[in-house]
């Protein structure tokens, strides 16, 4: 059916970019940004301290679409930081957060405004993200489950903790008072800040409705990229966001399916950093302990939980790390 609405009728909706030596690639996801077919948006552009020419290609939008852009520009503090003052800054009912290198679908933001008419402010949307490098008329699909419907936003954080699967940021349209339920990005992660956030605001949201036409275009990172997050620091981080998700979600739901979906949550970690980091290994073991779930949980594509039933899960962590 054809929306009738009038554009006074149509909620605001922010698109925050936090951006920090993107020169390469800013122009194309702002140029995502303003060709929206969704009447109703604002751009809110977070320069972190840039050292290439970010800024100044920034500028130049702010010069060319002054009512449309607001730009802040700060020292480098961080993305969760930046990405707090984009939130500050945003007047929209409806939050879209952008990477600064990432795309959207020309009918991503209207198809999801759509499909929210007339639900609750609890309800969340999400889209499907497909994966690119240069081009993205040339993307790859993620054979994920996450691409539907769920009955709770906790139903979707437990598909991703049992699967080992994601949502890309940009492919939520969030209501700001799921926002504002969740809290700020933690400012002292260093990685994993989206998914950290991200799992609080699907703690509140009542529904997760997919969109099946707008898409998000995510751009697949450098290796310097891969090799930072690979880091003891980063590890760490990634760790201390995971025991934020136990926190958090226990709150809520303090069952033995969620206590089973974070037992792989800390299976994955283990999964990702051995033989690395030993320290790091044995409190993830640790949390594991106190989780009290002694039944089997296995992770990770067939061959390897087939392995982890005859060998055990660390003896085919070896035998997988030795494999050439």
């Amino acid at each position: 059916m054809k929306d009738t609405r009038s554009k006074s009728q149509d909620p605001l909706v922010s698109i925050l970019i936090p951006v920090y030596n993107k020169a390469s690639y800013i122009k194309e996801t702002l140029e995502s940004a303003l060709k929206q077919t969704y009447p109703n948006t604002e751009i809110i552009l977070v320069n972190d301290g840039s050292t290439d020419s970010s800024l100044e290609i920034l500028k130049t939008y702010i010069e060319k679409y002054p009512d449309k852009i607001t730009l802040i520009d700060q020292e480098n503090q961080g993305v969760s930081l930046a990405t707090n003052q984009g939130i500050q800054a945003a007047k929209g009912e409806y939050i879209q957060f952008l990477d600064a290198d990432d795309l959207l679908s020309p009918n991503k933001i209207a198809n999801q405004i759509s499909l929210l008419d007339s639900q609750p402010e609890s309800v969340i949307v999400t889209c499907e993200w497909r994966m690119f490098q240069d081009d993205s008329k040339i993307s790859t699909s993620i054979p994920y489950g996450v691409f539907q419907d769920f009955e709770s936003g906790l139903d979707l954080l437990l598909r991703f903790w049992n699967h080992q699967e994601m949502m890309q940021p940009a492919a939520y349209l969030t209501h700001r008072s799921l926002i504002e339920k969740a809290g700020p990005w933690d400012e002292s992660l260093t990685i994993n800040q989206d998914g950290e956030f991200f799992a609080r605001v699907l703690m509140h949201a009542d529904q997760v409705l997919f969109e099946s036409k707008g898409k998000v275009f995510y751009r697949t990172p450098g290796e310097s990229n891969v090799s930072q997050q690979k880091s003891e620091e980063a590890m760490y981080s990634l760790l201390q966001s995971y025991r934020c998700y136990e926190r958090e979600v226990l709150k809520f739901e303090d069952s033995e399916r969620v206590r089973i979906g974070l037992k792989k949550v800390y299976q994955k970690f283990i999964y990702d950093v051995f033989p690395l980091y030993l320290h790091l290994i044995k409190e993830a073991e640790d949390h594991i302990e106190k989780l009290g779930i002694c039944q089997k949980t296995y992770i990770m594509g067939p061959k390897f939980q087939q392995l982890s039933r005859i060998l055990g899960f660390k003896n085919a962590l070896r035998l997988k790390r030795l494999a050439p």
